[in-house]
């Protein structure tokens, strides 16, 4: 399996949250890429939900493995965004609001938002965020 660093982005992400569930909701919004993708989240920075754009390529006509998963600075993981095993093809959007996965705000400080992708080969796309 070839690991890929794909990209690495800095930009700042600030909010308040609600519970979102561990697999979405997900709006797709455009046809397969070539690539996977982890777009900086919009609007930037956001008072209390902001939107996270991905994209996943065609795999051959099967789905793709998906998650993205969000970690604080010490990389203990806070929320898991997306997380399929057999994701269709597209660009998505899925929202984060700040919330960890016990539903309680997450406190402020940095924060890594992680897409890791499989088709025949491994994506892994890291962007660096600050949450206030």
């Amino acid at each position: 399996m070839k690991l890929t660093l794909a990209a690495f982005s800095l930009f700042i992400l600030f909010g308040s949250c609600i519970n979102e569930p561990t697999t979405g909701p997900q709006t797709s919004i455009g046809t397969p890429p070539p690539d996977f993708f982890l777009k900086q989240n919009f609007p930037n920075p956001f008072a209390d939900t902001t939107t996270i754009e991905f994209g996943v390529p065609a795999s051959g006509g099967s789905a793709s493995s998906v998650s993205i998963i969000v970690y604080d600075a010490l990389l203990e993981p806070v929320r898991t965004l997306v997380n399929n095993s057999s994701h269709p093809s597209g660009i998505f959007r899925t929202k984060w609001s700040g919330i960890n996965a016990r539903g309680v705000q997450a406190a402020p400080g940095p924060y890594t938002i992680e897409m890791r992708g499989y088709t025949p080969q491994s994506t892994l796309i890291r962007i660096i965020a600050i949450k206030k």
